[in-house]
């Protein structure tokens, strides 16, 4: 399939801006972080899919992103006994990432329907993020 190769819109560029900010390594941060990068693959990848973005961008974007979200697999906790929740935020952050790296992939193989499916399982694990969150920060309310 051909492509038109359009000009990046700068609406991205706070989307990658933002995904790259934050140094800190606190599980708020890193939950929030992570639910901006995926909330910016999925973005980037409507953007890809309706010819919007050039496939070197979204290529390169998209490894960006799931490069971020592997970093923010670490997430720390001040207590030992919150392992499990921590767990269940590390494994959705792990999910996201994952998802970004197969949107990379379909795009550079210029495979729209698994860019859609690789979209899917973002806003799935999205929604994963939410629940641990939740569930993290429900103990300390």
């Amino acid at each position: 399939m051909s492509r038109t190769v359009a000009r990046p819109s700068r609406a991205f560029l706070p989307l990658l801006a933002l995904a790259s900010c934050s140094s800190s390594k606190t599980i708020d941060q890193q939950s929030k972080r992570a639910a901006s990068t995926a909330q910016a693959a999925v973005l980037l990848s409507d953007a890809w899919l309706f010819g919007a973005a050039p496939s070197h961008y979204a290529s390169s974007a998209l490894q960006t992103f799931a490069e971020t979200l592997a970093a923010g697999r670490q997430v720390e906790s001040a207590s030992p006994s919150d392992r499990g929740k921590r767990d269940s935020l590390a494994a959705a952050v792990t999910r996201l990432s994952n998802a970004a790296r197969r949107a990379k992939d379909a795009v550079e193989a210029e495979q729209d329907a698994q860019v859609g499916q690789a979209q899917q399982e973002l806003r799935a694990a999205q929604g994963d993020l939410a629940v641990a969150y939740r569930q993290y920060f429900a103990q300390q309310q």
